[in-house]
C-alpha cells in the first residue's frame, strides 16, 4: 500500500509533467490517508487552479488555513502560501474583496512571496473597476403588507464549461519559449510578470473570461531583464532567458530531476541551413572548407560562405526568417527580418528579365 509520502511524490511528478488530472488523483488519495497534511491541500489547490476548478482551489486553501490554526508550529511561510492560494482562487472567482484581504495577509506574513506583488496589482485593478455604491440613509420601516406567495424562481442555467487553453514549450541553449494558444487577444489585455524563478500570465479572453498560467517556482532560474513576450494573432509567445546557458530543462515547474545538458545534441541533429536544392548539403563541411579557402573564395563559394556565417551567428528569429524566405521563394529571396517574413508566404522573385515557371516532374 502506498504511503502518504509516496502519493505526494507521485502527485508532484504528475504536476511537473503537467498531467494535472492525475496529480489531483494522487493528492486526493494522500488526503484520504491523512487529512491533516497542510502541504497536500496547498498543492491540490494549486492543481485545481491549473484545470480551472477555482471553487475547489478556494476550498482547499481554506482547509489548509484551518489546519494551520490547529498547528501553531507551522512555519509562517506556509501560512503565507496558504493566504496567497486563497487570494488567487478568490480572484478567479471574482470575489476581489476577499482576495484583497487574503493577499494583504500574505504580504504581512511574507512580503517577498513570489508573484504576490503581481496578484495584488491585478486585484487592485479589478477593484478599481467595481462601481461605487452609495449607502442610502435608513428609511422608516412600515408594517409589512400581506404578500401573496410568489412562484418559485426558475433554476439558474448551468455555467458553461470554461474554454481550455493549451500551452506548449520548447528550448534552445539560451531560451525557454512558452506558447499560450489564445487567438485575437489585445496586448493591453495581457499581463505577464517574470521573476527570476516564477512566471505569471493573466489574460482577459475575448469571451470576457479570465485565463491564468502560474509557473511557481520555475524548475530553473531565468533572467527577467533579458526575457520577453510577444502577443500574436494566434498565440502569446514568451521567451525566458536561461540563467544557466545550455542547461536542458526537463520540466517547466517544480523540481527538475531530468535536467541535462543541451551540449549532448549530435552534429547530425543540427539544423539545416536554407537551401532550394533537392539534395541535402553538409553545411558544416562547407563552413570548414570556406574557412580554409577564405582568402581565395569567390563566386558561389563566397556566397555559400557568407550564408553559412550569417546563419551560424544569427538568433532564432533570424534563422527562421532565412529558412522560410529562401525555401518559399524557391531560392530567389533571402531575408533576415522575421517580422516581415512571418506575415505570410514569401513569393518567388526571379531576376529581372526572367520568368518563374513551375517545375514539372
Amino acid at each position: 500500500m502506498s504511503t502518504v509520502q509516496d502519493l505526494f511524490a507521485q502527485g508532484s511528478h504528475a504536476f511537473a509533467d503537467e498531467d494535472y488530472e492525475e496529480a489531483v488523483n494522487f493528492y486526493t488519495k494522500a488526503i484520504e490517508i491523512n487529512a491533516s497534511h497542510v502541504e497536500i491541500f496547498l498543492k491540490r489547490s494549486a492543481t485545481y487552479q491549473k484545470i480551472g476548478k477555482d471553487k475547489e482551489a478556494y476550498e482547499d486553501a481554506l482547509k489548509a488555513l484551518a489546519l494551520i490554526k490547529e498547528k501553531p508550529s507551522v512555519d509562517v511561510s506556509v501560512e503565507a502560501k496558504a493566504q496567497l492560494r486563497k487570494g488567487v482562487a478568490a480572484f478567479h472567482l471574482h470575489d476581489y474583496q476577499t482576495a484583497k484581504v487574503a493577499l494583504e495577509a500574505c504580504h504581512t506574513l511574507s512580503p517577498d512571496q513570489r508573484t504576490l506583488a503581481s496578484w495584488m496589482r491585478k486585484n487592485e485593478q479589478e477593484l478599481a473597476k467595481q462601481p461605487k455604491v452609495a449607502t442610502p440613509a435608513p428609511a422608516p420601516v412600515a408594517a409589512p403588507a400581506p404578500v401573496a406567495a410568489a412562484p418559485a424562481a426558475p433554476a439558474a442555467a448551468a455555467t458553461p464549461a470554461a474554454h481550455r487553453v493549451r500551452h506548449e514549450w520548447y528550448q534552445n541553449d539560451s531560451y525557454v519559449t512558452i506558447s499560450v494558444f489564445i487567438k485575437n487577444v489585445k496586448k493591453e489585455s495581457v499581463d505577464i510578470n517574470i521573476t527570476d524563478n516564477a512566471l505569471s500570465v493573466s489574460v482577459k479572453m475575448p469571451t470576457g473570461s479570465d485565463y491564468s498560467l502560474e509557473l511557481d517556482p520555475l524548475s530553473h532560474a531565468v533572467i527577467p531583464a533579458e526575457s520577453k513576450f510577444e502577443v500574436l494573432s494566434t498565440k502569446i509567445e514568451i521567451q525566458l532567458k536561461k540563467e544557466r546557458f545550455a542547461i536542458k530543462w526537463g520540466a517547466l515547474e517544480g523540481d527538475d530531476v531530468n535536467a541535462g545538458s543541451m551540449a549532448t545534441t549530435t552534429a547530425a541533429a543540427a539544423p539545416a541551413y536554407p537551401s532550394s536544392s533537392r539534395k541535402t548539403k553538409n553545411w558544416d563541411a562547407l563552413e570548414k572548407e570556406a574557412a580554409k579557402d577564405e582568402d581565395k573564395a569567390d563566386g558561389d563559394k563566397a556566397l555559400n560562405q557568407l550564408f553559412a556565417q550569417i546563419y551560424k551567428d544569427a538568433d532564432d528569429n533570424t534563422k527562421r526568417a532565412m529558412m522560410k524566405s529562401f525555401t518559399e521563394s524557391n531560392g530567389t529571396c533571402l531575408s533576415t527580418n522575421w517580422d516581415e517574413v512571418g506575415k505570410g508566404t514569401v513569393e518567388t522573385r526571379p531576376p529581372e528579365g526572367m520568368v518563374a515557371k513551375k517545375y514539372n516532374a
